[in-house]
């Protein structure tokens, strides 16, 4: 389960990211679960689907 305020490690450019929050983001045409993040090192924010995210990143 992804948690809001802990920091993810991406699996290949090993970089730590913030998870700020919850979303939706459109895909295909359809609506999903995804999630909203920065990089520790800045305020640039991100999103990803759900299931990419738990893919890609690894809690640290």
């Amino acid at each position: 389960m992804i948690e809001i305020n802990k920091a993810y490690i991406h699996y290949k450019n090993k970089k730590t990211y913030i998870v700020k929050d919850f979303c939706k983001i459109q895909e295909n045409d359809t609506w999903v679960k995804a999630v909203l993040y920065k990089p520790d090192d800045c305020d640039e924010l991100f999103v990803r689907t759900l299931k990419e995210f738990e893919e890609k990143f690894t809690l640290n």
